[in-house]
């Protein structure tokens, strides 16, 4: 018991810091699986959470995509959804302008439900093939559900660097 005391006295500082070594070891390794490993089973975690309160069935879309696919310039539309995202892809004739396809698409929000838009992010995707008339083009669009209302396009502008050389 004396030996035990000494060592006790010689080293009390040392076995103190190597008891808060080991009670932070111990906090950390919870914070880590607590936080990085997780126990979520979906690849979206916490982040769907209602979801099944604003469905978006299968019937829905199809609805919604015969309507758009009424506009004669429409030739193909299709349409998915992943998470919290509505993916929709809008193939037009190849004599279509770029402002005739972004009507189409912005004249689309109107099928969709209010509890839809309010609840679903929807990313457009309209494209044309060119023409000896028309140059064609793709673009990328997106309504957020806490934006504007309209759809805001990406821009798609090409550039040419060319330099005005005189000698």
């Amino acid at each position: 018991m004396k030996k035990l005391k000494k060592i006790w006295q010689e080293n009390s500082v040392l076995f103190v810091l190597l008891f808060i070594l080991i009670a932070c070891l111990v906090a950390i390794c919870v914070v880590v699986v607590t936080y990085f490993v997780g126990d979520s089973s979906s690849k979206y975690g916490d982040r769907l959470e209602g979801i099944e309160d604003y469905p978006f069935s299968e019937d829905t879309q199809n609805e919604i995509i015969g309507k758009i696919k009424e506009e004669k310039i429409v030739e193909d539309v299709t349409m998915r959804v992943s998470g919290k995202i509505i993916y929709i892809t809008i193939t037009f004739a190849p004599e279509t302008t770029l402002v005739e396809g972004q009507s189409i698409a912005l004249a689309s929000l109107d099928y969709f439900s209010e509890e839809t838009l309010s609840f679903y992010d929807l990313e457009y995707m309209i494209k044309a093939d060119g023409t000896e008339e028309t140059e064609g083009f793709q673009l990328i669009g997106a309504k957020n559900v806490s934006g504007t209302g309209g759809i805001v396009w990406n821009n798609n502008t090409e550039f040419d660097d060319e330099e005005n050389t005189e000698e």
